[in-house]
Formats: structure tokens, C-alpha cells, sequence
């Protein structure tokens, strides 16, 4: 089974049906021969924009419980956080890219996948070697 880290732009743009990247995110999401990953960033991110942009709150929550039946949730380690901190001092981030260094911190433990719709989040953080679909 192909392992895959999901990126909060995913999550939303299956929960959004009038995305033109909506079929694309599903797909991923409902793919039986892929091991879904993320981490606990990016279910804050998830519950931040979808509330920020008025979706209803009963029909996000449903799909957040539907969502963590099929995806394994990573959370950070001291190992992750040291990274975190190195990563902050080489790529000065401001604002929302400190949750992208974060979350790279978080992936740098082998993970070579990534499905998001913002390469540009990640290509620049040369610790992490993945492939972005």
C-alpha cells in the first residue's frame, strides 16, 4: 500500500463540491490502495478556513469523523519539534508558512509523498524529500 501525506488544500477541496479540484481530492481520499497520513496541523488548518469561509460547521465536522477513519493522524515529537526550530532558523517563515515548516518538520521522518494543490508550500525545504502530486 503507497503511503500519502494529505494536505489541508485536499481535505478542503473534497469537502467542497464547487471546487474544480473537488473530483481530484475525492479520488485521493477514497483511493483503497493508498495509506492516508496527516497531522494534527493540518486538522486545525482544515476547521480554520472552513470556518473563516462560513461553511457549515455540522457538515465540516461530519466530514472531519469520516476522515480520521481513513487517514492516520501524526502528531509532533521532540525529534519533530528540534527539526521544527532548525527549519524556522534556515527559512525565516512568516504568518501560515510556519505551519508549513511545522508540518515539514513533521514529514521529514521518511515520508515521500504529498498530495497538495500548493507545491510551492514545499518544494523550497530541501530536508524533505517528497513527491508532490
Amino acid at each position: 500500500m503507497s503511503k500519502i501525506f494529505i494536505d489541508t488544500n485536499v481535505f478542503i477541496y473534497a469537502l467542497d463540491k464547487n471546487s474544480k479540484y473537488h473530483e481530484w481530492s475525492k479520488t485521493i481520499l477514497t483511493d483503497s490502495k493508498i495509506d492516508l497520513l496527516t497531522t494534527t496541523k493540518n486538522i486545525s488548518e482544515f476547521f480554520a478556513v472552513t470556518t473563516k469561509f462560513g461553511l457549515q460547521f455540522e457538515s465540516t465536522f461530519s466530514f472531519y469523523k469520516e476522515m480520521r477513519k481513513n487517514c492516520t493522524i501524526l502528531f509532533p515529537s521532540e525529534k519533530s519539534l528540534t527539526k521544527f526550530a532548525n527549519l524556522l532558523e534556515k527559512y525565516p517563515s512568516k504568518g501560515n508558512r510556519v505551519f508549513d515548516s511545522e508540518i515539514a518538520s513533521i514529514l521529514s521522518n521518511g515520508l515521500n509523498r504529498l498530495a497538495s494543490l500548493n507545491k510551492r508550500d514545499f518544494e523550497e525545504i530541501t530536508e524533505i524529500k517528497t513527491e508532490i502530486l
